[in-house]
């Protein structure tokens, strides 16, 4: 079929450029560097400008022979048949955009990529109008002129106007000059060569064309279209535009990939340099050791006034039953109410502690950065500052189980609870005493014996006074204790919070370390892969060439 040379004359170099192409932007994500993002739009633009569909327009005056010119090109004569009901009518194979306006179907595969537009008579005024709307879209013009009657056809306004806007390449064919003789028919073309110049501006490639028979052979006119479908916004020129933009980011991979190898061969020890200032950053955190230790058995003595009035409040100012009942859970109560406000105020200190922790890793961190990505021609990116902070958050939650140790090693609960129930006995006499005399009461006061009820009352009285003084001096007692011991938890709490400190140091500068992690391992992949990626681009960048239209 005569189509297959239009549609495919390009096919071959079209797969093969968008081939090479995608293949330098998918090399992009191996080389892995944010300066060859911009290069790559160039490219995606070009590629899409090739999928569409490549638009022949056939255009002229009624009777000038468009559709038999069109049909003998193509090599099927139902072109040629078929009437056009619409102002136009596109032969196609299938419809890539969805757009079937106007559009006819051929069941041959050499169409594939094609649109032949043919039009009614151009000399319509409707017809003219839409003519130049399909222009804006078209690849090549193929402007039809009657030999007999040139100067009246109605082509000539709109190949002018198309001049002017240089979106296609414009072919004269020039029909019915096998009824000329052969002189006539060579003034036929000075004449319109000269027509053309005063009418168009410019010199238009001008071809006397038959579908049977002619000056020039379909064949040749197929091969004019051909050659035209690359200018200037063609196939050819679309190609073309593909393989520059790809070209360019392979210039700039390598120049990406030369600048990597340089630093792999110049300066390899420059990872160890950034983990010799994480160290002296640990330096740095364990000089505050002891300040920190300090501020924390400072906290440690702050939650001991508080465990205190909470003990006096609990137990209250006098002796009553409530007291009592109170006893028995009290010396558990007492330890976790300490435990957790010294927990409190320590994990309230390591908090702002890891929050100027988290300052500093900024700090340095935006440091190098730019020294990473000047040096190495690695990009490691923001600050990892979520996923700091969660490492941070679990070792103060580690480090709030650690205060417990003190607590569990003394026993103190143990001890509270001995404490607290070795005074159960008499409080619970009293109160017993308390009870059996103010019962007696109500029994002689029934007895209307208001004497003895009235002293039953006054014992009653005088055993609660006296039991108040002892709840208060037991109160007292029992506050000394609890210093007291307080003061061996302090100096195992400064013990143990200062292995704990220690430990927690430790671990955020390694969770900070950890953060180098993934730019560690990807210089690694950098320095491993640095040849395969050049010698890669090396072959993409071969093929490009050759894959680039010939002028």
């Amino acid at each position: 079929m005569g189509a297959d040379m239009l549609s495919r004359s390009f096919r071959v170099e079209e797969s093969r450029a968008r081939f090479w192409a995608q293949k330098a932007v998918e090399l992009c994500s191996e080389i892995e560097d944010e300066s060859l993002t911009e290069y790559i739009q160039p490219i995606l633009d070009a590629d899409k400008a090739l999928e569409r569909d490549r638009r022949i327009i056939f255009i002229g005056a009624a009777g000038s022979g468009k559709s038999a010119l069109l049909a003998g090109i193509a090599e099927c004569p139902l072109m040629a048949r078929i009437p056009i009901e619409d102002d136009y009518v596109c032969w196609r194979y299938r419809s890539k955009d969805g757009d079937a306006t106007c559009s006819r179907f051929i069941p041959h595969e050499e169409l594939e990529g094609l649109e032949l537009v043919d039009t009614r008579d151009c000399a319509d005024e409707r017809v003219a109008a839409t003519v130049r709307t399909l222009l804006k879209g078209a690849d090549v013009v193929v402007a039809v002129i009657d030999g007999r009657t040139p100067e009246t056809s109605p082509i000539w306004p709109l190949i002018a106007e198309l001049n002017e806007k240089q979106r296609a390449a414009c072919l004269l064919a020039i029909t019915y000059t096998d009824t000329l003789a052969a002189e006539s028919t060579l003034k036929l073309k000075e004449s319109l060569r000269d027509f053309c110049r005063e009418r168009v501006g410019i010199p238009l490639p001008l071809y006397c064309v038959s579908p049977t028979s002619g000056t020039d052979s379909l064949g040749t006119f197929r091969d004019r279209i051909q050659s035209a479908l690359g200018e200037p916004v063609g196939v050819r020129s679309a190609i073309r535009r593909l393989v520059e933009a790809a070209k360019e980011l392979t210039r700039k991979q390598a120049t990406v990939l030369g600048a990597r190898d340089r630093v792999a061969r110049t300066d390899s020890g420059f990872l160890a340099g950034i983990e010799q200032e994480i160290d002296y950053f640990l330096d740095r955190q364990r000089d505050r050791l002891n300040s920190c230790r300090e501020a924390y058995a400072e906290a440690a003595m702050r939650a001991l006034p508080t465990t205190v009035d909470k003990l006096q409040r609990t137990l209250g100012w006098f002796l009553s039953p409530v007291t009592l009942l109170r006893m028995e859970l009290l010396g558990t109560g007492t330890e976790k109410f300490y435990y957790r406000t010294l927990r409190t105020e320590v994990l309230t200190q390591q908090e702002s502690s890891d929050d100027n922790f988290m300052l500093s890793c900024m700090k340095h961190w935006a440091s190098v950065r730019p020294r990473m990505k000047k040096t190495l021609e690695c990009e490691i990116g923001e600050f990892p500052a979520d996923e700091l902070m969660r490492d941070l958050e679990e070792q103060r939650i580690r480090m709030g189980r650690e205060l417990y140790k003190p607590f569990a090693k003394l026993q103190l609960r143990s001890t509270f609870n001995r404490e607290f129930n070795a005074h159960v006995g008499w409080m619970s006499a009293c109160c017993a005493a308390m009870c059996l005399f103010f019962f007696m009461a109500g029994i002689l006061g029934l007895l209307d014996q208001m004497v003895p009820a009235m002293m039953a009352l006054m014992v009653v009285a005088l055993i609660w006074i006296g039991g108040s003084l002892a709840h208060y001096l037991t109160v007292r007692h029992l506050c000394r204790e609890i210093v007291q011991l307080s003061l061996n938890l302090q100096e195992e709490l400064k013990s143990s919070i200062g292995t704990a400190i220690e430990a927690l140091l430790v671990s955020r500068v390694a969770a900070y370390r950890r953060l180098y992690t993934a730019p560690r391992e990807k210089v690694a992949r950098h320095d491993a892969s640095l040849k395969p990626l050049q010698q890669k681009q090396k072959d993409i960048n071969m093929q490009l060439n050759a894959a680039a239209p010939r002028m």
